[in-house]
């Protein structure tokens, strides 16, 4: 999944889970903690395998349920001194929501219609337990971009993004309004 697609899921969970915990809301930390978090898996993972092969593949070490696991218990833990959980809880939201995203789904409907053969492509949710699937595309960021088609899965990833838009938007576009809350603020100080 391309990093809108990833975005536009994160945040639709993320509004998901604000609406089930009213106490958590959607603000401008949050929002860019969740944006962070969306990305996170790729931001660790493709360059340390794609360009200084620390890593057997660019699905393996952020994008492991056991990593993220272990980063939000300890992030979590170090938030709750700064009483900030809000932020660590947007962050796991748009890392796992970034994870269980790039579960192929072809495979997923595969094993989902029974064909347990296709496990083989959930492993880089248990890495270091297994090793990641082999994938075709995990090359380099040069391969990546001069491969891009505009094919149907990364249409609904378009697709995705407008909608989650479209939510923000219908909600307020929550975040916005505190920035330009602050930067009147700070005007009227100035003048």
């Amino acid at each position: 999944m391309w990093p809108w697609g990833h975005l536009g899921a994160a945040y639709l969970a993320y509004f998901t889970y604000t609406r089930i915990d009213a106490s958590d809301r959607q603000t401008v930390l949050t929002l860019l903690a969740l944006a962070v978090g969306s990305q996170f898996p790729d931001l660790v993972d493709k360059p340390l395998a794609w360009t200084v092969s620390v890593l057997p593949s660019g699905r393996s070490l952020a994008h492991s349920l056991v990593t993220l696991v272990l980063l939000v218990a300890v992030l979590y833990r170090v938030a709750a001194w700064y009483q900030r959980t809000d932020l660590v809880r947007a962050f796991g939201v748009g890392a796992f929501a970034h994870t269980l995203t790039d579960v192929s789904p072809s495979a997923l409907a595969a094993v989902l219609g029974g064909d347990l053969s296709q496990l083989k492509w959930f492993r880089f949710l248990v890495w270091p337990f297994r090793p990641p699937p082999p994938y075709s595309g995990d090359t380099s960021f040069a391969a990546q971009f001069a491969a891009f088609q505009f094919e149907p899965y990364v249409q609904f990833q378009f697709a995705l993004f407008g909608l989650a838009a479209l939510v923000w938007l219908a909600d307020g576009a929550p975040g916005v309004r505190a920035v330009t809350e602050a930067g009147r603020e700070l005007l009227a100080e100035r003048t």
